[in-house]
Parts: C-alpha cells; structure tokens; sequence
C-alpha cells in the first residue's frame, strides 16, 4: 500500500505532499488541477514496483527504475534521462526527471521508500487503474488499435487493464473479497465475459450484450469483471478516475457503499472527483461509521496546484472548495 508521496517541480506541482494515505483517498478538486496526473503517476510507481520481482534488480532503487536512470546491461547509475515506457505510455513524462518521494509497504508491513535499493524486494499488491471512460464495450477495439501500433488516444491506463481481464489468474482463495457473497446487485443482474463477449445477465433470465445496455451499467460492470477474472482481491490497489461518470444518485451512492465495504478488507483506493456529490456520499459514510477517510483537495493558484490535506471526514466536514 501507498504511505506517502511528494512530488516537486513537475507540471503544475512546485512542492506537492500527500501524507498519511488512507485505505480510501479522494482527490477533489476543479478540472485542470493535475488528480488525474497523480493518480496516475502513483499507479505508475506500484505498476513499476509490481514488475520489478521479473527482473533481477539489487542495487536499484524506485526513483532510478521509474526515471529509467539504471543501466540494467551495465549494473550502473545512468544520467541519460531516459523515461520508463510506463510514463511515456501514461502521458506522464514532460522531458526531464521527474523528482519525487515515495513510501510503501506489502502485506507484511515491509516497508520501502524511493531512496532504498529494492534488493528483491517483495511488492505484492496489484495495482489497477480505472480510466474515467467505461471500458467493457470497447475493449477488443481498444486491443486492436494498440496491436496494429494505431494512434487512438487510448493510453496505458485503458490497455492494462484490458489485458489484465484477458489475462489467466491462480487465484488464492485466501484472497477473494468476502463481500462478493453478499453480491452487490448494482443493476438487477450480473455480467460476465463469454470468451471475449461481454454479456449482461439480467435477474429475469434474458441476456444482452453489452453494448445496448446504459453507461451505468457498463461503468459498474468493471467491478464484478474485474472480481470474477481474479484481478480485485484483498492484495489490489484501484485507481479510479471520475468515478460518478455515467451514473445516476443511487447508483453512485451503491458504489460509494461498495468501495468503502472493500477497503475494509484491505483494498487501498485512490480516487480522483470534481463532482461534490463524491464527496458527500463519502463523507455520510465516514462520519456514520467512524470510518477514516482522507480527502484531498487540489486548489489553482496562479500556474500552480496547492495540495490542502490530508481531511479525514469522519472527523471533519470538508467541502469542495
């Protein structure tokens, strides 16, 4: 899990701190304000992280292997300023390095930070990223263009985890989320993958496609895909972009419900919002149950983002500023 970032001069962010992460995190704020940004640098630091076991990699540390200042042939410090491809297919790398802390630990507690060397170390929680765009209608498209090299806007963050879900898992029932027994039925129904169709099965028995049916229904659908297919489990970290997309009250106010249920099994979130509406069914949550819950906010000032927080709001009643 992630325990704290900072990041210093890069894009709009002179000297940004984000501490004491909780198991859910929202970031609020206007359009513009870099949350997509973050959120996507982060997923990009565990996604490193988590690949980084295939590699034999002892004298490297997180901020050499994300800036590519390692010479893997050579085993030697590098200064060419070469990006990894995860931040130049995220859209993230802006021609130099890119300066930043960053803390985190695996399920045992072991913590690292940026400056250690990695030395093997086991990272074992998987990373996911939930683009702001309903993804199951489009997946084989979205494949196809990226195989034939196409250009089509689509970067690493729609490919990931398309082909996480396309990916055979080894699943540890040890780590299945005990809230899917008691199966949230978002929409009166539940959807599933059908070689590589995607189908929703509603409660009375008729089957469609996805593609006819309403972009709730398809933004929800990721999570029960994601679930089935062995990817959302205790040891999963989600990045989800603009989650109230496409959703109407009750069903954003179900997610919200869901989401915070599991984290409580271990399920670290980021979230990145500009709708208030995030933050008032979080913080109903929050200050019901005494359930911690930090917010962020992203504040513009001249061509910079100030960074106001951590809120916890089941302490606090924090509004969109």
């Amino acid at each position: 899990m992630i325990k704290n970032f900072e990041i210093r001069n890069y894009r709009q962010f002179k000297n940004s701190k984000f501490d004491n992460f909780a198991n859910v995190n929202l970031f609020a704020g206007d359009n513009d304000t870099g949350k997509t940004t973050i959120l996507k640098f982060l997923y990009s630091i565990t996604h490193q992280l988590k690949n980084i076991k295939n590699n034999n990699i002892r004298d490297c540390n997180i901020f050499q292997y994300i800036n590519n200042l390692y010479d893997f042939n050579n085993f030697q410090f590098d200064t060419s300023n070469k990006p990894t491809d995860k931040l130049k297919n995220l859209y993230l790398y802006d021609g130099n390095t890119v300066h930043f802390n960053v803390s985190i630990s695996n399920s045992k507690n072991e913590t690292i930070t940026s400056n250690d060397k990695i030395n093997g170390y086991n990272y074992d929680y998987k990373p996911l990223f939930i683009p702001a765009k309903e993804i199951l209608s489009i997946m084989n498209a979205v494949i196809y263009l990226k195989n034939q090299n196409i250009g089509s806007g689509f970067d690493d963050s729609y490919t990931d985890i398309i082909y996480e879900i396309f990916a055979r898992k080894n699943i540890d029932e040890r780590e299945l989320l005990s809230v899917f027994n008691n199966r949230y039925d978002f929409y009166n129904g539940n959807i599933q993958i059908d070689k590589n169709t995607v189908n929703y099965y509603k409660n009375d028995g008729n089957i469609y496609n996805i593609n006819i049916m309403s972009e709730g229904i398809k933004r929800l659908g990721i999570f029960e895909v994601l679930y089935s297919t062995g990817n959302l489990t205790k040891k999963s970290i989600l990045f989800i972009d603009e989650p109230e997309n496409s959703l109407d009250p009750k069903m954003l106010r179900e997610l919200m419900r869901f989401l915070v249920d599991i984290s409580k099994e271990g399920v670290q979130i980021f979230m990145a919002s500009d709708d208030s509406s995030v933050l008032t069914q979080l913080s109903h949550i929050a200050l019901k149950e005494n359930y911690s819950i930090n917010s962020y906010f992203f504040i513009k000032e001249y061509n910079y983002t100030k960074i106001d927080g951590p809120y916890d709001i089941s302490k606090t009643c924090a509004e969109l500023k």
